[in-house]
């Protein structure tokens, strides 16, 4: 049985290649970037690679053929000028092609292209298909302003080609493409002869620029406009509407399958002009028409093959705003363009789903789970894939870049891991993880267990202990939990029974219906209910609680979205556990910079914190976290008996509280599809998506242990609640009021100090902080957040008075307003030891380092230390945490305080764009604040009226210089020329970071360095556009800290990399390497280990882990530190090899010592 004293676990949170087969592929990848295709392609008409120069060979028999290059079919079939492509040269660079059906302006006029691949894929797993598209360089011809006519991808069953018939050169039979114009090569046609559509067509996706691949002669049933009918392709359809996604399903209007299952009404011998006019009454009636008769439409009944007239999936179709086109009319260059890409997935038994993503933003849904196989058949044994182009009067270029399909069961697996831009979890014997899946914007948490293998080592279980997805969504009989293999039947939580909370203005409610406010200009149930048509009431509402009886069904009918989990994506945000007091507070308080002080923690009839941590030494672990489904979460996670072993009932992650910010339940349901959480076009948006914070504090004679939050991206609100008491009786909607202690948000929040203080609340990026201060209070610290309205960067105090337990809130500004700057994290810092904070730290966007200092009992003195500190070079902002650390550079010196940290930032993604990170060198730091002397260390510059600093005010003494001999000029700033280089390069064989030698730092402080101060180091990232998004923490004398390097993010290239990251473990006195860190002596027992030139590298200071957020530090019995972490890597399959995120651990073999002297390394907060 493992103690938790043992472990307090600190945790935050397309392939290319395929040959030519003569039976059926099981996976099939191209990249039409290159020269060549790796599959083997029918090709049609303007069908060509435009980083080839070949001639094409359509393939046949054995051989597999080959796609042209676009050059050599510029006369035959383009005759004129190519343009656009990489760079309006042609042939475009190897890599940086495409494949190409349309030129563009100034011609491109009446032209079409297309490919059939060759090789059946089956279909008995389902099949799943990602693709991505651009349109560009055209003409506004038509209505909708971006050119004409658009793109299609199609499945067809691969029985019905005639492949003896391809010549590559399109004859409009319907052989392998359809009708051209508004059918976009799918559908029939009723308005450009020949009119045959596509033979053997299973389901069509139109990227349509002009509008018409869903307009029929008449409107689909129930639809009722207001786009016009003006019957352009087939019978059925939704209107003419330009710059639209839409799916039709299957259709044989072609003369040759009319004519062999139909004779009797179309008859052999007849002229073409007949032929043609039989093929277009019967595309435009969507039944079979006798032409040769008494041209009317034929009932068919018996045994006859039905009849299929390519009708529109229904309600499969999105219209994109007008700030969002298909097409980039003004764009010269394929990288000018906008890149889509495409998922479409059919299941096993035929419930397909659709979504899209514009250049590499958030895929946005069209259709979810829907059944096709009622109104479109049985899906066919086999399909082949095809794609195709074409231009009418008007232009653009049509391109296609890269296409995979996989069996829809091996696709299903994938998942998106988070990567955790904000802090860590505490917990106990259990390493949790969370993170997201965004086909569906699903999330999963896991806890797994944490053990020793045969040499010491720390290592994650295999399978976890539990998945709150599993738990909170339940799991069918004959099904398995993906990530534990649990078997079901496992029921859900029923959304009724769910403690769910939210705010109203003044006071926690009840997230329920009645509860919400109402008025007749709004209120709550307004927001929930806006635009929706009586009597929805409470609809949307149980759908938020996770009731599923309103989603959209199989059958396309319901009010909601469907989903796979209730439980939503979590992304940036990382479990926080709450279980038995661990903070490091005694019985007795005293304030040292204030003796005299009256403390109520010592109050007669006060509760010790000893006597607190007895108390609820038994209570439920809860692991709270934030998902964009608008809620933080509790999820429970077993306990500890007296004695501090863990007690496994109630380890199920089983839901024990919630909360829906009320600043969420005005946003979460919207007018705008695609950030509307209920829609089934949604899109993504963020919600609570910052890490809570917990702490224990005391007020009311009393302690009591808070969970506080932000939403991060989801907005500007800071909420706070009472979770000391975890019990069935206590967690329940009755005690709403009493739960939620607040919640503040820019338009609410009110300080003490400064009018209009909200304007200056951003976006609550960082964790909220809980601390002592020298008021005789505790209080609530928390940056203020990016974007705010007045652009400032500050911190906000929040104080608890310590009777009645109310708020004052007071906001300390860097008056930077107006800069666009921000702070996501302060870090409080106590220097003394008496739990009392002293000073915060804290970096902003524009790389400023400050410190704040709170040393004084009147909150009227609390101030900015005029500086910053230390400015960082430009372009590299500082968006975590600062790691304050106090440490001697050799025996016998005073204790430097050193802060450290990195830079680095990661803007989140959007519907419309991927997620981006700061440009240029970021790096790492270790700054020493050297303004603590006694004379004239409070404020800059020295004199009588100076108030002493901090080695004036206290006998905790920190090295310290007067300004005079800093050799600084005013404002006293350090910046980089202050601080030693040490350089780390890439070792080219094991991608490490190594630091050959250590540079030595003449600090500013010795006598002998007074032409070369130095105020600490700093370390450029070598690798590209590596940074620091994820907070540091220090174990022993070192610094660790977990970089990331964004994968290439160019949306026209095929390559589908990863982000990588780098675990870095350096000195913090020196940013120097210590010697094989990461090889341990448990470690160096293992061959697998002690032969891997990664760990013995003698000069690395971090190795690729892929870990994201932060680290958490434990170690073995031996003494022997580990990390442990989250990486942004999922595994594949079922139970033990399911769907897990893959966590890792790290030994460290941290020296003793430096220098032949111990140094005593203490981290202050």
């Amino acid at each position: 049985m493992i103690n938790r004293y043992s472990f307090i676990t600190v945790l935050a949170a397309l392939a290319l290649g395929a040959p030519l087969a003569v039976e059926a592929q099981a996976a099939i990848s191209e990249d039409f970037t290159g020269a060549s295709t790796t599959n083997s392609w029918y090709f049609f008409n303007g069908a060509c690679l435009t980083a080839g120069s070949a001639t094409g060979v359509e393939p046949s028999g054995g051989s597999a053929g080959r796609m042209p290059g676009c050059t050599s079919i510029k006369s035959s079939y383009y005759n004129e000028n190519l343009v656009g492509g990489y760079n309006g040269t042609f042939p475009d660079p190897v890599g940086s092609g495409a494949l190409r059906f349309t030129n563009g302006r100034p011609g491109g006029y009446q032209q079409n292209g297309a490919i059939v691949s060759t090789t059946p894929f089956p279909t008995g797993q389902g099949i799943s298909v990602t693709f991505k598209t651009v349109t560009y360089l055209g003409d506004s011809g038509g209505a909708g302003g971006d050119g004409a006519d658009g793109i299609s991808f199609y499945l067809m069953d691969a029985s019905q080609l005639n492949t003896s018939t391809i010549t590559g050169t399109s004859s409009g039979d319907g052989n392998g493409i359809g009708a051209w114009g508004g059918s976009l090569g799918y559908t029939c046609s009723n308005a450009n002869p020949p009119y045959n559509g596509l033979v053997g067509a299973y389901l069509g996706l139109g990227i349509d620029e002009f509008g018409n691949f869903l307009n029929g002669a008449t409107w689909m049933p129930g639809y009722t406009g207001p786009n016009p009918a003006t019957a352009d392709n087939s019978a059925l359809g939704y209107g003419y509407k330009p710059n639209r996604i839409g799916l039709r399903g299957a259709g044989n209007i072609a003369w040759s399958w009319l004519n062999a299952n139909y004779p009797t009404y179309y008859p052999n011998g007849q002229s073409a002009a007949w032929m043609q006019s039989a093929v277009r009454a019967t595309c435009a009636a969507g039944v079979v028409w006798d032409n040769a008769h008494n041209g009317k439409a034929v009932k068919v009944t018996g045994d006859t093959i039905p009849l299929y007239d390519y009708a529109p999936i229904p309600n499969a179709y999105v219209e994109l705003p007008a700030s969002t086109q298909i097409a980039n009319e003004n764009a010269m260059t394929r990288a000018a363009a906008t890149v889509i890409f495409y998922q479409l997935r059919i299941t096993q038994g035929g419930l397909l789903s659709l979504s899209y993503s514009l250049n590499g933003g958030a895929y946005q849904s069209v259709i979810a789970g829907q059944s096709i196989t009622a109104s479109n058949g049985a899906l066919p044994e086999n399909f082949l894939f095809g794609f195709a182009g074409s231009t009418g009067g008007s232009t653009n270029i049509h391109e296609i870049l890269c296409f995979k399909a996989d069996p829809a069961t091996s696709a299903a697996s994938s998942a998106g891991a988070s990567e955790k831009q904000s802090a860590k979890l505490e917990t106990g014997t259990q390493a949790y993880f969370a993170y997201y899946n965004p086909s569906g914007w699903t999330g999963r948490v896991t806890a797994s267990g944490l053990g020793f293998d045969s040499f010491g080592n720390v290592i994650i279980a295999a399978t976890p202990n539990w998945d709150a997805s599993c738990t909170l969504t339940g799991v069918a009989a004959g099904k398995t939990c993906r990530t534990t293999g649990a078997a079901g039947p496992i029921p859900a939580e029923a959304p009724a029974s769910r403690v769910i909370l939210s705010w109203n203005g003044s006071a926690g409610i009840p997230f329920e219906w009645g509860n919400l406010t109402s008025s007749p200009g709004g209120g709550q149930q307004a927001a929930i209910d806006a635009g929706d048509a009586a009597p929805y009431g409470a609809n949307r509402l149980n759908y938020l609680r996770g009731d599923r009886s309103n989603e959209i069904n199989t059958s396309g009918v319901g009010l909601y979205r469907s989903r796979t989990s209730v439980l939503g994506d979590i992304i940036d945000s990382s479990p926080t556990w709450v279980g038995p007091p661990v903070a490091p507070y005694t019985a007795t308080w005293g304030d040292r910079l204030n003796p005299a002080a009256t403390v109520p923690e010592a109050g007669s009839s006060a509760q010790t914190y000893t006597q607190y941590v007895a108390a609820a030494q038994t209570r439920m672990n809860v692991v709270y976290v934030g998902g964009n489904d608008g809620l933080l979460h509790g999820f429970r996670s077993g306990s500890y008996d007296p004695n501090g072993n863990f007690v496994a009932t109630g380890n199920d992650g089983l839901e024990v509280l919630a909360y829906m910010p009320g600043a969420v339940v005005q946003t979460i349901h919207s007018a705008t599809a695609n950030v509307d959480y209920s829609s089934a076009q949604y899109g993504h948006n963020f919600y609570v998506d910052a890490t809570p914070g917990a702490g224990d504090l005391f007020y009311g004679n009393a302690w009591h242990s808070w969970v506080v939050g932000g939403l991060g991206a989801g907005g500007s609100a800071i909420f706070a609640l009472d979770v000391t008491n975890p019990t069935t009786s206590t967690f329940t909607e009755a005690n709403a009021a009493s739960l939620v202690i607040g919640e503040w948000t820019s338009a609410s929040i009110a300080c003490a100090n400064v009018a209009s203080c909200g304007s200056s609340l951003g976006n609550t990026y960082g964790t909220p902080q809980i601390r002592r201060l020298h008021d005789g209070k505790w209080a609530v610290i928390f940056g203020n957040g990016f974007g705010s309205t007045s652009g400032d960067a500050g911190i906000f105090v929040m104080t608890i008075d310590p009777t009645t337990h109310a708020q004052t809130i007071y906001y300390l500004s860097t008056h930077t307003a107006g800069s666009g700057n921000g702070i996501a994290f302060a870090s409080p810092v106590d220097l003394d030891g008496d739990h009392i904070t002293d000073y915060v730290y804290a970096g902003d966007l524009q790389g400023n380092l400050w410190r704040f200092d709170l040393t004084s009992s009147s909150e009227t003195n609390w101030a900015l230390t005029p500086g910053p500190l230390f400015k960082t070079p430009a372009g590299q902002p500082i968006t975590t945490g600062i790691v304050a650390a106090s440490g001697a550079p050799s025996s016998g010196m005073q204790q430097y305080l050193m802060l450290l940290f990195g830079t680095g930032q990661k803007t989140p993604f959007t519907n419309t764009n991927p997620a981006s990170y700061a440009t240029g060198t970021q790096a790492l730091y270790g700054v020493w604040d050297w303004n603590l002397s006694v004379s004239d260390g409070g404020i800059l510059g020295p004199g009588a009226a100076n108030p002493a600093g901090w080695n004036g005010l206290s006998g905790a003494q920190y090295a310290g210089l007067t300004h005079a001999n800093t050799g600084l000029a005013s404002p006293y700033t350090l910046t980089l020329a202050n601080l030693q280089a040490q350089t780390a390069t890439i070792n080219t064989t094991t991608q490490n970071r190594d630091i050959a030698n250590n540079a030595t730092i003449c600090w500013a402080a010795l006598s002998t360095c007074a032409s070369n101060k130095q105020f600490g180091w700093y370390i450029n990232l070598p690798g590209a556009q590596e940074q620091i998004i994820y907070g540091p923490e220090l174990v022993s004398q070192a610094l660790t800290v977990n970089s990331i390097v964004p994968a290439t993010t160019n949306p026209t290239s095929c390559g589908n990399q990863s982000d990588t990251g780098f675990t870095y473990v350096l000195s913090a006195m020196t940013g120097g390497a210590f010697n094989q860190v990461f090889l341990p002596p448990s470690e160096a027992a293992n061959s697998a280990i002690n032969t891997n030139p990664r760990y013995t590298d003698t000069n690395a200071i971090a190795i690729l882990t892929n870990a994201t957020g932060s680290s958490f530090i434990t170690s073995n019995a031996a003494g022997t530190r580990f990390l442990v972490y989250e990486t942004n890597q999922v595994e594949s399959g079922m139970g033990a090899n399911g769907s897990n995120i893959l966590g890792g651990t790290l030994g460290l073999n941290l020296p003793p010592n430096t220098a032949g002297r111990r140094l005593t390394w203490i981290e202050l907060r």
